[in-house]
């Protein structure tokens, strides 16, 4: 009998600290989660080198959550242009998936100097504030966005223009979705390679002996 109570007692015991480390990992989840890899997501990419026109960059949101961001910077973000005129977070794409069906109310914020042009519009505006549009507003057609570190006389002379759009696509399991697509559609008047800092970034600028844009 006191052995039997001695093995009682020592699965209790096993049995707490299981219990007590599961509760501590999915403590340490949570933590992680909510505050940690928001932090640390925002670290410096490991691409070094600038973009270029053509690049494009996919994004889906999580079909949970149904809110998903995409932030564009000088080296964080999820595109980080490695432009010395480019804030971080100088854009912020916010999306807010409806609950039943691939429609998506699009918010953009900017944390620096940028020019609009709305889903279906001919000319470039200065972005004052925050600007909102829906999902089916730039299927088939985009809107773009110029971004650089200053507005001269309400013009910009050297930028980075992108352009967001839309267009459907089936997952692995078959089931349609929305994917958001942010394209490089122009560097004025180029990003000059040859000039690069501590930080691994670079200005504007043509490098030595490049041709004139056509």
């Amino acid at each position: 009998m006191p052995f039997l109570a001695l093995a009682i007692q020592d699965s209790f015991t096993y049995l707490l600290i299981l219990s007590l480390i599961l509760s501590s990992v999915g403590l340490l989840y949570v933590i992680y989660k909510q505050f940690l890899f928001p932090i640390l997501s925002r670290k410096e990419s490991d691409r070094f080198i600038p973009v270029q026109v053509g690049d494009k960059f996919d994004y889906v949101v999580d079909e949970i959550s149904r809110n998903g961001q995409f932030l564009v910077g000088c080296r964080t973000g999820n595109l980080p242009t490695r432009c010395q005129a480019i804030s971080e977070d100088h854009l912020i794409f916010q999306f807010k998936k409806a609950r039943d069906t691939e429609d998506y109310t699009i918010h953009v914020l900017k944390n620096g100097s940028t020019f609009f042009r709305p889903p279906r519009m001919e000319i470039f505006e200065k972005m004052e504030q925050k600007e909102s549009f829906e999902s089916y507003e730039i299927i088939g057609h985009s809107t773009d966005f110029r971004i650089s570190d200053k507005i001269v006389k309400d013009r910009m002379i050297n930028f980075i223009e992108l352009s967001l759009s839309s267009s459907f696509y089936f997952n692995k399991v078959g089931k349609e979705r929305m994917r958001f697509t942010i394209t490089v559609q122009k560097i004025q008047p180029g990003i000059n390679r040859k000039l690069k800092s501590r930080e691994d970034t670079y200005p504007f600028g043509k490098e030595e002996g490049e041709g004139e844009e056509t």
